[in-house]
Order: structure tokens, then sequence, then C-alpha cells
């Protein structure tokens, strides 16, 4: 592994870092244990974080991102000083302030007033430095004349809103933040967020751990993947997320078993004449391979059996898309699309592409109806055929359940404008 040169340039260096921690599989949980069967053995390594090296440059914002687990906010806590590492060094250009646990650096029995000059002294700044920003704290924390009550009457948002204020405000280079920011309510977020992008205009550094990939994708300049404490991919946002979800796309696919989105007709007695019926109803990818999800904005088709049991002229066949909220997104149908199946008798199987699939991210099911060539006849009736889950292959997760093709553009205003 190369090794990486200290520079000015680089507000965080790690150089092959490691966390390792002793497990004792073979535990004693009490002093009769200890003294009958004497002290635990086989003690097992287990490494949080394995040789990491990854270089931060200075003014940018870098995000951690990988499931439950991975080892980020561990690598978190041996940046900001927290943990040491068991492998490894870590250099860090200028103050680093962390917002890691909920409360964390607060005593309980102080008031929010006096944990913001306790952790301002923590942080090195003098008594004046801490009197010129306790104001614009309290303002920012929303707290107002709960700053003087005992931190340990303070509700779990309150807690948040004093620690992200106090570390936001006591001017760090280096600002951590770990997964804590979820736990505000919708308006504090918004505002930490647009103080974060604040602080990356004024050129301090900020590394972010979260879940929310649609803010990552955002917020950051460039995101590291990790997995089982081991770097997978780092370098663009977007691309890095992309990987990711990616990874996490696939192990559901091969995880989840295709029973929702495969079906065959069990024989139950349905609405409709039955002279057509629905033997089958599956999700595929444009291969006719059955896929348990679908993505965001690529081909994925509904695969239906039809059963003709006389020579029936041009059916039309009707699916239906609803959301799982109960939302109806659309209906197709061959009549509609302008496809006449002709006279039809015997086995079938009739296969809706949806192009470039506009579905957002959730859960869909689906409708099928079958009438004869007039629309006026019902032949067979299916309701909730099938069931799958659409996908993002991107960070983004979106509002609403559809996503509109459109096309933007930018020029400059004329002198009227």
């Amino acid at each position: 592994m190369a090794e990486l040169v200290p520079s000015a340039e680089h507000a965080v260096e790690l150089v092959g870092v490691g966390k390792r921690y002793r497990r004792h599989t073979d535990r004693r949980n009490s002093l009769k244990e200890r003294i009958v069967r004497g002290r635990a053995c086989n003690p097992e390594d287990f490494w949080a974080v394995r040789d990491l090296s990854l270089t931060i440059p200075k003014g940018s914002v870098y995000g951690l991102i990988g499931h439950n687990g991975s080892g980020k906010s561990t690598l978190l806590k041996m940046v900001g000083g927290i943990y040491r590492p068991s492998t490894g060094t870590i250099t860090t250009q200028g103050r680093v302030a962390a917002l890691i646990e909920l409360g964390a650096g607060f005593h309980p029995d102080m008031t929010g007033r006096e944990n913001i000059a306790l952790n301002g002294s923590i942080l090195g700044l003098s008594r004046k430095e801490i009197a010129a920003v306790v104001d614009e704290i309290v303002d920012f924390s929303g707290l107002g004349e709960f700053i003087d009550d005992p931190v340990k009457h303070y509700s779990s948002g309150m807690y948040v809103r004093l620690g992200f204020s106090v570390a936001v405000h006591m001017k760090p280079d280096v600002l951590l933040v770990d997964e804590v920011l979820a736990v505000g309510d919708e308006e504090f977020q918004r505002k930490c967020f647009d103080h974060l992008y604040a602080l990356r205009r004024s050129g301090r550094t900020i590394v972010v751990v979260s879940h929310g990939l649609g803010q990552l994708e955002g917020l950051c300049d460039e995101i590291a993947w990790l997995e089982h404490g081991v770097m997978q991919q780092h370098g663009p946002a977007v691309d890095t997320i992309a990987a990711y979800l990616r990874k996490v796309n696939a192990d559901e696919a091969a995880r989840n078993p295709l029973v929702s989105a495969v079906r065959e007709d069990d024989g139950s007695a349905r609405p409709g004449d039955q002279t057509v019926q629905v033997t089958s109803a599956q999700v595929t990818d444009p291969s006719g391979q059955a896929i348990s999800h679908a993505e965001t904005g690529t081909t994925f088709a509904i695969r239906l059996g039809l059963k003709v049991d006389q020579p029936t002229l041009g059916p039309n066949v009707r699916v239906a898309l609803q959301h799982d909220s109960g939302t109806l997104v659309t209906m197709l149908s061959n009549h509609r699309l302008g496809v006449d199946f002709g006279t039809i008798s015997g086995g079938h199987v009739v296969s809706m592409a949806l192009t470039d699939n506009p579905l957002l991210p959730g859960r869909y099911r689906v409708h099928v109806d079958v009438f004869d060539y007039t629309g006026s006849r019902l032949l067979d009736s299916w309701n909730d055929a099938v069931e799958f889950a659409v996908r993002s292959p991107r960070g983004e997760i979106g509002q609403g359940v559809v996503q509109l093709p459109a096309h933007i553009t930018i020029e400059p205003a004329g002198d009227g404008g």
C-alpha cells in the first residue's frame, strides 16, 4: 500500500487505519463461573475497521455510507480522537468538533448554558470566544427559556438542537456529524443542512455519516462506502451511492425468494365468466427472467399467462398498478395502446413492458382484468395478482409515485428579465 504524504491541502489523512476489539465467545458472566470454570478462553479478534487509507481535502464535505455495523461511526470516533486506532495513523489539521452521540460531552446536572461553556472549554476556546457565540447558539437551538434548565430534563430533540448548535458555532476546522440529526424535527433538520452548506462555503471541512442517501448526494463532494470495516469504493457522491445501491439491490434480490413477484392461479373463484383465465402473473426483466424488484429508470415487464377455453375475438387485457398507499398509479391495456390480439384460443403469454420505468421507490400491487372485444363483458378479474418493489439506482427518494420525463434549460435573461 502506498504511503500518503501529509499535505496542507488535506484536513484529514488516514493511513492503514484499523480498529480491533477482543471478543470472548466463552464468556464468564459471574464470579462463581470464574471460580468454577476459570478464566474465559478462546478470545477472537473483531476488526471494526481494517487497513483503511483515505484523504479528505480541506473545505470539502465528505460522506461515509454503508450498512449498520460497517464501521462508519467507529471511523468517525477515531478521527474525533474518541477512539485510538489499533493500527495506522490519523492526522487532522485544525480544531475538530464532533456531533457523534446524543448528548455526548454534556453534564446532565448542568444547564444548557453551562454546558455550552463546558464544551467550548473542551474545544480550547477562551471565555471571551465562548461569550461571543453564546447568544448565537441559544438562538439557533431554539431552546429559549429552557437554556437555563438542567439538560437531564431535555428531550432527545432538545439534546440534538443544543449539541448541533454548539458544534457548528465553535468554528471548528473539521466538523464530524453522525446520524444523530435524524432525531430532530423537519424544521430543525432543514436549518441544520442550511448551516452545513454555509460552513461548506466558508471553507470548513465536514465529515457526515448518514443513511439519508438523497441528502448526502446533494451535500457531499465525495463519499466513501464501507462494508464490514473495509473500504469498498470512494469518489464522487453520485458514483459511490449508485455502486452501493446496486450492491444493496442485488443482495435483496438474492436474499428474497420470488414469492410475491411470481404467482400462479390457485383456483379460487373470481369474477367474470372465465372464458379467458389469467393463470399466472410475474414481474420480469427485459429478457423474461423473473425479478423481485424493478429499478426506477430501467425497463421491466408484467408477464401474464392466459388460458382460453374457446376461440375469443380480440380480448382486452387491462393491468392496473396501485401504490401501497392505495393510490392508483395508472392503467395499461392492449386496446388503449392500439394492440389487437385477434382471435385467440389455447395458452398464451401477454407481456406488458414499462419502458424506462417512471415509478419511484415503493411497493406496488398489480390488478388484472380481462374484457371481451367490446369492453362490456368481464371475462376474468384478479385483484392483487402480483406485488413487487421498485428501488432507486441512485440516492434520491423523491415524493410521489412517478418520475415524469422533463427537459430543463437555462439561459441568460434579457434586459427586461
